[in-house]
C-alpha cells in the first residue's frame, strides 16, 4: 500500500478548482509525470519509510515521508494550491505535515515552485 494521495487531491473540489483541467487532475508521482505538463501542476515522491516492526509479528504498517511539489507561473496561485493540497491531507487521519519549504522561482523557466513534506501511517 502507499499514501492516498491521488484519492484525497481528487476528493477535494478546492484542489480540483486548480489543478483540475478537462476532467484530468495534474497531480503526478515522481517519475511519471508528462513531458513538460501544462502547469498548474503537483508532483509527490516517497522520501523515506520505516516498517513499524513488532516482536510478535511482521509490520502491518508503514510510517512513510513523501515529498510534494507544486508548480505554477502564477504567483499568487502558489500559497493557495499548498494551502489546499494541504488540507485535503490533513483530512486524512493518518497524515501530518511536517515541514514547508518556502517559494522559488526558476531563472530559466519562470515556473514558481513550492510544496511541503508529510508524513503517514500506511497499512501495508
Amino acid at each position: 500500500m502507499t499514501a492516498p494521495i491521488f484519492p484525497l487531491l481528487n476528493a477535494s473540489d478546492e484542489v480540483k478548482s486548480y489543478l483540475e483541467s478537462g476532467g484530468i487532475l495534474r497531480a503526478f508521482e515522481f517519475g511519471l509525470a508528462p513531458d513538460k505538463p501544462k502547469p498548474p501542476y503537483l508532483v509527490w515522491q516517497d522520501i523515506s519509510g520505516i516498517p513499524q516492526n513488532h516482536l510478535d509479528c511482521p509490520a502491518n504498517i508503514d510510517h512513510v515521508t513523501i515529498q510534494v511539489d507544486i508548480y505554477t507561473t502564477n504567483a499568487d496561485d502558489l500559497r493557495n494550491i499548498r494551502e489546499a493540497v494541504r488540507r485535503a491531507f490533513e483530512a486524512d487521519n493518518s497524515c501530518t505535515i511536517t515541514g514547508l519549504r518556502g517559494n522559488e522561482r526558476d531563472p530559466d523557466s519562470k515556473m514558481y515552485r513550492t510544496g511541503f513534506d508529510s508524513n503517514w501511517f500506511v497499512d501495508r
